[in-house]
């Protein structure tokens, strides 16, 4: 049973290992774009590369989470570090709980939403519609779900910290 999950481990490890790759796709396409705007601007002066670089810092943000989501895998849940070596890692790199990889997937699509918004602003030639409204709005209400599941899991931690407090405490009235 016991090799078992280290096989399950091993998985955790090519789950790492592609979400790094991922993230490396993402820098590589968001130099490609970068290098296609600084044409557009050199060959046409007139052209607004605003859109193109906004999408391109989206890929880059992308990039970014990817790498701290794939560290996070790799060295929170799939390899053995000892504490030693663990606290000379960056910050970053560590994701201790399933709850704060979940809390990092809403920044990062809450940011998504939020460049995206903006990108599409800039693309529009006249004022925006009022459907235009429904990305700020989502991104609105999963920052409130993301503030909503952050308190309720910290919640739960301070129930489950002093029922075990309470267990490893010995109440006065309870028999020896």
């Amino acid at each position: 049973m016991i090799s078992l999950f280290r096989g399950l481990r091993s998985i955790l490890i090519l789950a790492a290992a592609a979400v790094l790759f991922g993230a490396f796709l993402m820098f590589w396409e968001a130099i490609l774009m970068l290098v296609e705007s600084f044409r557009m601007t050199r060959l046409n002066a007139d052209i607004s590369v605003i859109v193109s670089v906004l999408r391109a810092t989206d890929k880059v943000l992308l990039g970014i989470v990817l790498m701290v989501v794939g560290c996070g895998i790799a060295l929170g849940f799939a390899l053995d570090i000892p504490p030693e070596q663990r606290s000379r890692l960056p910050q970053w790199m560590i994701i201790d709980t399933v709850a704060e990889l979940k809390n990092l997937f809403f920044q990062m699509i809450i940011l998504y939403l939020v460049v995206h918004f903006a990108a599409q602003v800039g693309e529009m030639q006249m004022p925006p519609p009022w459907e235009a409204l429904v990305l700020p709005v989502s991104a609105l209400l999963l920052a409130g779900a993301m503030k909503l599941t952050a308190s309720s899991h910290h919640h739960a931690e301070e129930t489950r910290d002093e029922k075990s407090q309470g267990r490893e405490k010995k109440r006065p009235d309870e028999p020896t």
